[in-house]
């Protein structure tokens, strides 16, 4: 490749790490899209190299949230049970698609998320202070009250919040379909398991970051190894993409740790949804 193709690589991992840390998605959802509308790569290497990139911006933010105490490392164990089939299973149904279906895919799953996101009110405050969720956890929940509680100190706000961990059977059958959407778009699934850990399992958006990019170090290495075994990843086209993620990483938890989750909310949306109309006009060969 060009020395201005390097360039652009380190570029792309570098704000894939800044967004993917700062927001819990892993940056596939930036990666992809530029690596194939703007340096013009098979959307199928696109995935691949995403999932390497994401496995490098997964560990990076997890070592830093896992010390400040923000993830939740039993709750994301519990619903990797249900995720890594998934991914495995998604990483070989990926080679039967073509390459305008995924494309496709790709917007539709994102269009539907920036507005799941958009509209929904968080599932708990996190301006509350030793107080848990104030809906009732089901039966499964209350099963296990041995962790099904969680806390974390907030920077913004100078306040410790605590929350209660609620619908595990949800968040267990949707894991599935998250994991086969990791290694089929190369996303990481964190574009989905951040609106399920957050408005669905009632985790505070700063804990919904930190446990899903803990989620995505085990869910995008299972699907990169695939895509490794398949054909989809070149070291010319990963090892820029690590590089910048790494560094991009690194500013982006400290930015997760200090913005209120609300603007972190907004970020996110916006951003699927601009991305989703440009995977829509790939799709369609308009650009």
């Amino acid at each position: 490749m060009t020395e201005v193709s390097l360039w652009a690589l380190g570029g792309i991992g570098l704000v894939a790490g800044l967004l993917g840390s700062a927001l819990g998605v892993g940056g596939g959802a930036f990666i992809v899209p530029m690596l194939t509308l703007a340096l013009h790569l098979p959307i199928h290497i696109a995935i691949g190299s995403s999932l390497v990139a994401i496995v490098a911006t997964s560990c990076t933010a997890t070592s830093i949230y896992t010390k400040n105490r923000l993830t939740n490392l039993k709750l994301g164990l519990l619903l990797e049970t249900a995720t890594t089939p998934g991914a495995i299973i998604g990483g070989f149904i990926v080679v039967l698609l073509a390459s305008s279906v995924l494309n496709a895919l790709f917007g539709v799953i994102l269009i539907y998320i920036a507005y799941t996101m958009a509209v929904s009110q968080p599932a708990i405050a996190e301006d509350s202070r030793h107080k848990g969720n104030s809906v009732k956890p089901d039966n499964t929940s209350t099963n296990l009250s041995n962790w099904r509680a969680g806390s974390y100190y907030d920077q913004s706000l100078d306040k410790v919040v605590t929350y209660k961990i609620r619908h595990i059977p949800q968040g267990l059958g949707s894991g599935f379909f998250t994991g086969t959407l990791s290694s089929l778009l190369g996303i990481g699934g964190g574009a989905v398991q951040v609106p399920i850990l957050n408005l669905v399992m009632g985790l505070p958006m700063k804990a919904t970051i930190a446990t899903s990019s803990f989620m995505m170090a085990i869910t995008a290495t299972v699907g990169a190894l695939i895509h490794y075994y398949h054909g989809n990843v070149y070291p010319i086209i990963v090892a820029p993409l690590v590089i910048g993620v790494f560094l991009g990483a690194r500013a982006g938890t400290e930015l997760a740790q200090r913005a209120r989750g609300i603007l972190l909310k907004r970020i996110f949306a916006g951003f699927l949804f601009i991305t989703a109309i440009l995977m829509f006009l790939k799709a369609a060969n308009i650009i």
